[in-house]
């Protein structure tokens, strides 16, 4: 004779349980996020200086964009602008 089973309370002891997971998940997400920046190779940089000439009244020419990001300091030109944050992958440079 094989003894009685609660199915039931077996499947929802497993969502119990997923729910669980997801919610320790998203405690850390911060720790996850910090990781996630110093790992990636495409990332934020923030544009640290730039040189540039006049051209006319309003435009600017810029010859050498200096970028902060995670890994250090990346010399970057990427056509007439500099823009102050940036994603850049490293991989390509």
């Amino acid at each position: 004779m094989t003894h009685y089973t609660h199915k039931r309370v077996s499947v929802l002891r497993l969502i119990a349980g997923l729910f669980r997971a997801l919610i320790s998940f998203l405690n850390a997400w911060p720790l996850i996020l910090m990781v996630a920046f110093f790992v990636s190779p495409i990332s934020p940089h923030l544009r640290w200086s730039y040189t540039y000439h006049n051209a006319s009244q309003n435009t600017r020419i810029y010859h050498a964009c200096r970028y902060l990001g995670a890994r250090g300091y990346v010399h970057y030109k990427r056509g007439s602008s500099c823009p102050l944050i940036v994603m850049i992958d490293r991989r390509k440079i």
